[in-house]
């Protein structure tokens, strides 16, 4: 087993070594420096080495390690896998940081460096199965680790979209009845409100200032936020601006829908909550409930009084 561990840091070093040799060794701005002596690109390489240092570790180190790995672990990863990972990042608003090659990447990474780092640690003790188990099961964490942050994000991203839609309908509802366009009641919904449901909205009317017809751009929202009530609200907009008829009344029937669906989302966490606070009941608070009523019991038992009445 030692022996396979070490064959596997040895070709995980050659493999990173291989990558960062047949990476671009130099930037655009470091040609630049060596062109010229001027101070424009100093300055620029100064403003850009403040704007690195400002961002965190992961976007300073891993991004640009995956980057450089990408070569050799982007065959490793099924094409299900990159779409999936797409979609993730889509949701969790991380389009434009992180690409699904990279976050991929990283999870091959942490898969073989997790191990490998355990094992230094432990280089000088006796294995034993606990620790040949925890040295593999670091491994599994480490490759589901990358994964789980960003659908962990795009999990808590989507739950305050919904929490958000609500009111967001009633004011497009509003500005349509009131004579606004769809796309301005979009407008004035960004500069209204704010969140991640603004901020998907402000992509959505971007998208269509640069030329994108407004259905394409509709159907992309519905995609990156994957909640079926947007999905359902938008479906009906194209639906109905392809086939003709009254804007205002589809989305007054959504609105109403949506509200509907709240309620009854509402009702069925309150169904739920007797069954979930079973648990703590039962684990904790009937124990010490026990404790309580029968300790005085037992230690009088104990201490012969029953016996001497």
């Amino acid at each position: 087993m030692e022996i396979l561990i070490s064959i596997s840091i040895l070709a995980f070093v050659l493999l990173v070594a291989f990558s960062l040799k047949s990476s671009e060794p130099h930037s655009l701005l470091d040609r630049l420096e060596k062109v010229g002596p001027g101070g424009g690109a100093r300055k620029g390489s100064n403003i850009r080495d403040q704007e690195v240092m400002n961002q965190s570790l992961a976007v300073r180190v891993l991004l640009p390690l995956a980057d450089k790995c990408s070569r050799a672990f982007s065959q490793l990863t099924p094409i299900g896998m990159l779409e999936q990972c797409r979609k993730d990042i889509a949701s969790a608003g991380f389009t434009g940081k992180v690409t699904p090659v990279q976050l991929t990447t990283l999870s091959w990474i942490f898969l073989i460096g997790l191990p490998i780092f355990f094992f230094i640690l432990t280089i000088a003790q006796p294995k034993d199965q606990m620790t040949w188990g925890l040295i593999v099961v670091s491994g599994l964490i480490g490759y589901r680790m990358p994964l789980g942050i960003v659908q962990g994000k795009a999990k808590g991203r989507r739950a305050e979209i919904l929490k958000a839609l609500p009111f967001t309908f009633d004011l497009i509802s509003i500005g349509v009845e009131s004579g606004i366009s769809f796309d301005g009641a979009l407008a004035l919904v960004a500069e209204k409100t704010n969140g991640p449901l603004t901020d998907e909205i402000n992509i959505t009317l971007n998208e269509i200032r640069l030329g994108k017809s407004r259905n394409d751009a509709l159907k992309d929202f519905s995609e990156r936020v994957g909640i079926d009530d947007l999905r359902v609200f938008l479906t009906s907009v194209i639906y109905i601006s392809k086939m003709g008829g009254s804007l205002v009344d589809v989305i007054r029937v959504q609105t109403e829908a949506m509200r509907v669906k709240r309620r009854q989302r509402a009702e069925e966490a309150a169904m739920k909550a007797p069954v979930k606070i079973m648990f703590p009941l039962v684990l904790f608070i009937f124990p010490a409930i026990f404790v309580a009523i029968m300790g005085p019991v037992v230690i009088r038992a104990l201490n012969g009084e029953f016996g001497s009445g």
